[in-house]
C-alpha cells in the first residue's frame, strides 16, 4: 500500500471515530444524587415520572431538551416517543401527581442548570460536559 493511501484510510478512521465520539449522549446529575450508576429501567421510571426522590429521599428534578439529536438519541434509548412522554407529563400534572420536566434550550444550560440544582438529572452529548463542574455521568446512551 503506497502512503498516500495509508494517510487516506487513517484519516477517514479518525473521522469516523470522531465522530462516534461526539455523538455519545450521557446522562448526567448533580454531584449531590446518591446514585452513582443508573440503568434503563429507573431511567424510564424518572422521565415518566413514576420515581420522584432518590433513595435518600432527596427530590428528584428532571431537565429535558426542547429539541435536538441528542434529545432523539436519549428517547430512542428510553423507548419513548416524544408525544408518549408528553401525555404521561400532562396525566401526572392533572392528577396533581408531578410537575413535567422543565424544558431546557440547549446543552450548555442544561448542564448550568443540573450543576446548580441538588437532586437534578438531565441528559446532553457527552463532550459538551465542561471538565470541571458540578455534574456527574450515571448513564451512557447505547446508540441502536
Amino acid at each position: 500500500m503506497n502512503t498516500t493511501l495509508r494517510i487516506g484510510l487513517f484519516l477517514t478512521l479518525l473521522v469516523c471515530a470522531s465522530h462516534t465520539m461526539e455523538a455519545q449522549t450521557a446522562v448526567i446529575v448533580n454531584r449531590s444524587v446518591p446514585a452513582s450508576s443508573m440503568g434503563l429501567k429507573e431511567l424510564l421510571d424518572i422521565y415518566t415520572l413514576n420515581k420522584a426522590h432518590w433513595d435518600d429521599g432527596s427530590r428528584i428534578t428532571v431537565f429535558d431538551l426542547k429539541r435536538g439529536k441528542t434529545k432523539e438519541a436519549f428517547y430512542e434509548y428510553i423507548d419513548m416517543s416524544e408525544e408518549d412522554l408528553q401525555r404521561i407529563w400532562l396525566r401526572k400534572q392533572f392528577t396533581g401527581k408531578a410537575r413535567p420536566p422543565r424544558s431546557i434550550s440547549n446543552e450548555e444550560e442544561l448542564i448550568d442548570m443540573v450543576s446548580r440544582t441538588p437532586g437534578a438529572i438531565g441528559y446532553v452529548t457527552e463532550r459538551n460536559i465542561p471538565k470541571k463542574s458540578n455534574v456527574r455521568i450515571v448513564a451512557r446512551v447505547k446508540q441502536r
